[in-house]
């Protein structure tokens, strides 16, 4: 029963120690992240997060890690609760949760776009890419489902309208993101997700 709640309790700590690093993200940068600053925003001596990560690294590292896992899930739940939805309604949905979660998640364009994935930290990177492509090849084989249904043009290249699909998503968030997120994702998404559709539409 001591290893059960141990275990459990160290689940806790990892993912409050997860969503400090993206509030601390947000509000001063990935450059500006230190164990320090992630344990007065936990509520633990830095001495305590070295209990749960062996560094910064590993802190980001994980943090990677879930944003490609709350992909997955955004998968799983329009694959799930929308089974009898069309592709281009799965799309849509998916869409939505996308900017969704990234507007309730700050920190997460502030790290994709920083310096430590784009710089020297080859397995940031290298993980980050492999949730991409995984997601794109998901988008694909939607797109690929609606040619074949007839609720997308046939005419569309599933590769391009998925990397299309991303493309969309990253312009606006970056955007918002040099804006100093002053208006609302969601309903911006809105307007362009009605756009996107007329062009994929059947």
């Amino acid at each position: 029963m001591t290893i059960s709640t141990q275990k459990v309790s160290t689940e806790i700590r990892r993912e409050q120690i997860v969503q400090s690093t993206l509030k601390i993200i947000a509000k001063k940068g990935a450059r500006n992240l230190t164990t320090a600053a992630i344990a007065s925003e936990v509520g633990m001596s830095e001495a305590n997060i070295y209990r749960h990560f062996r560094s910064k690294d590993e802190i980001l590292s994980e943090t990677v890690s879930r944003i490609g896992s709350d992909l997955r899930a955004n998968l799983e739940k329009v694959f799930s609760t929308g089974a009898k939805d069309s592709p281009l309604e799965k799309l849509k949905k998916l869409f939505m949760l996308h900017i969704d979660y990234v507007e309730k998640n700050e920190g997460v364009p502030r790290l994709v776009f920083s310096e430590e994935i784009h710089g020297g930290n080859t397995q940031l990177k290298r993980k980050l890419l492999q949730s991409i492509d995984a997601y794109t090849a998901q988008l694909e084989s939607l797109i690929r489902e609606g040619r074949k249904d007839g609720s997308l043009k046939k005419e569309i290249n599933p590769k391009s309208t998925a990397l299309t699909f991303i493309g969309m998503i990253q312009a606006m968030i970056l955007r918002w993101s040099l804006s100093g997120y002053s208006f609302s994702l969601v309903a911006e998404g809105r307007k362009l997700w009605d756009n996107f559709e007329k062009c994929i539409e059947a």
